[in-house]
């Protein structure tokens, strides 16, 4: 019998004790015995490669095919065996070795699921997104396969590590065995790194995104990464950072063409509706095939932008950053909550400003205008198995009764996924048969899509009806409705799903999404400026520009910066 696992009472002893312990239930002689906390950290380190790695593995094997990589393949198994082990022989001391041995088999469990099953990358933006997520739709995640694999890979073992006793040892003999550990740790990264110098040196450099799938090293990192940033967060100002503070109010005038004299325009009435989830190439006005606009392709004044990209890939990341004076290249998502944005200047140049929302909240954006919450009945009159993005129409008339620069903002339930088949009514169920489950990885791929190209058809029905609503007002306003996508969305290309990979690696999918403009010929905008940029590459960094634009305001901070339309004074 080893030293280092051994029965409480030496066998040597009493022969007759070792066979009572034999007969005993499995749980019961497992808490019997002693083992050596540093073999017990190994042997966690070994089951969390083995269990919670699949995504990883899978990763380089398809970079590195194992009928030709076999001895390569190999060493990054056992590297990221060493990374791990390492990790545990770090953060893992008495008496909180079996609390912190337990926690990171559970997170490890939760990770690898969501990873293997939607391809989920666990950096810092999408751990914010997570703790941001509300009740409803964390809901959506949950199914048997997940409780079946958490209990399976994360309750099971953290209950067999609860019974396991650790071996007394001295302060000098711990720290000595720890030393050799951590050196072994290190050997063996070492041992892995050296035949194959070239073709890490490769690895590294060429394939850096797979890093992200290493489970729970990633989580870790991103965990005390988000504990820094939020240590970062503490020292900085505690008061809003001012922007735009030369921003004026330019009262256009247009010259009537019979009196000669110059009279002051309508006042302004925009809709903006921030969607969620949708991509570009699945809306056909944008040349999709199906055609899951066909609301929109009927209407008048529709112009829609063929190449346009997120901020993000994130909610978290994204609504921020569009509503920003950073852009996308100097945004940061740490200092979005302490710098006033296009929204704080239009309120205080006199905007009516209401942000209504069907999604989980504005993430900041709408703290200092009027926000309404329609995620519940309170508010919202359309509401079935969820409220409906449709019911953020009542009482338009309220909002517009009386004439004032106005600006609306709709945040959508859109195809927030991964249940798109919830995202809209039975009756807007065009494509058949639908992936009825939040595990998309267990559909076919082509009723994943039939669902999510559902809820885009219910999304046209929505502008439909806000064109609709607004057209009655032309004569009192300028009018014009601005529709665009937080960021898009994986739909099981390459065995992805859903979105929040990092801006570097995410697919086109995820960063290319849909930019519509209702924009009515009698509401003083240039045409021409809006048809001239259809097939050119813009971006959520044009949102800003364009909001204070619309609205009259002009300020350095926007100077020479691009618009996606200009107004006629």
């Amino acid at each position: 019998m080893s030293k280092l696992l051994t029965p409480n009472t030496p066998l040597s002893n009493d022969t007759n004790d070792l066979n009572d312990n034999c007969n005993l239930p499995f749980f019961k002689r497992l808490s019997h015995y002693h083992i050596n906390l540093n073999v017990l950290i190994l042997l966690v380190a070994l089951f969390l490669t083995l269990t919670a790695n699949l995504s990883f593995f899978s990763k380089v094997l398809a970079i590195y095919p194992i009928a030709n990589n076999l001895g390569f393949v190999i060493s990054t198994g056992v590297l990221l065996f060493g990374v791990i082990w390492f990790l545990l022989q770090l953060v893992t001391y008495r008496p909180v070795h079996k609390f912190i041995l337990g926690l990171l088999i559970i997170v490890a469990a939760i990770c690898a699921y969501f990873t293997d099953s939607y391809g989920t990358i666990f950096d810092t933006n999408m751990l914010v997104n997570g703790l941001e997520t509300d009740h409803a739709e964390a809901m959506d995640l949950f199914a048997p396969s997940f409780l079946i694999r958490v209990l399976l890979l994360g309750v099971l073992p953290v209950i067999l590590l609860s019974l396991m006793k650790i071996k007394p040892s001295t302060f000098k003999h711990a720290v000595l065995q720890r030393v050799i550990s951590i050196l072994a740790c290190l050997g063996l990264i070492a041992l892995c790194l050296l035949p194959f110098g070239d073709q890490y040196a490769s690895f590294f450099r060429q394939h850096k995104p797979v890093r992200y799938y290493a489970n729970p090293v990633m989580p870790i990192y991103s965990l005390v990464k988000m504990g820094t940033d939020k240590i970062d967060d503490m020292r900085r100002p505690k008061h809003l950072i001012p922007h735009a503070e030369d921003a004026k109010l330019i009262a256009p005038a247009v010259i009537n063409s019979q009196s000669g004299s110059a009279q002051p325009i309508k006042p302004k009435l925009m809709v903006m509706v921030v969607g969620e989830t949708a991509r570009a190439d699945h809306v056909s006005l944008n040349g999709y095939a199906r055609n899951t606009m066909p609301l929109l392709a009927k209407t008048k004044d529709i112009y829609s932008f063929k190449d346009v990209s997120s901020c993000g890939t994130s909610t978290a990341y994204s609504v921020p950053c569009m509503f920003s004076y950073a852009g996308r290249k100097d945004y940061k998502m740490d200092q979005a909550s302490y710098n006033e944005n296009v929204i704080d200047t239009l309120h205080k140049l006199g905007v009516n400003v209401i942000w209504r929302d069907n999604n989980s909240s504005s993430k900041g954006v709408a703290d200092r205008v009027t926000f309404e919450d329609y995620k519940s009945n309170k508010l919202n009159p359309e509401c079935d198995s969820e409220c409906r993005d449709i019911g953020m129409l009542k009482d338009f008339d309220k909002i517009v009764a009386k004439p004032q620069n106005t600006l609306l903002v709709l945040h959508q339930m859109g195809n927030h996924g991964p249940a798109y088949y919830k995202r809209y009514p039975k009756e807007f169920e065009v494509f058949k048969p639908v992936c009825e489950s939040n595990e998309l990885s267990k559909c076919d791929n082509q009723s994943v899509i039939n669902a999510y190209d559902n809820a885009i058809v219910y999304t046209d029905y929505f502008l439909h009806n806000i064109i609709e609503t607004l057209k009655p007002y032309e004569q009192q306003y300028d009018v014009v409705m601005i529709y665009v996508s937080d960021h898009g969305e994986s739909l099981g290309e390459n065995n992805i799903y859903l979105h929040g990979l990092p801006y570097s690696i995410a697919p086109k999918a995820q960063k290319q999404v849909p930019l519509i403009v209702w924009s009515p010929a009698s509401n003083h905008i240039d045409t021409n400026s809006i048809v001239n940029q259809l097939d050119k590459p813009v971006s959520h960094d044009y949102l800003t520009p364009t909001l204070l634009s619309y609205f009259g305001i002009t300020t350095q901070e926007v100077e020479n910066k691009p618009t996606l339309f200009k107004t006629l004074n």
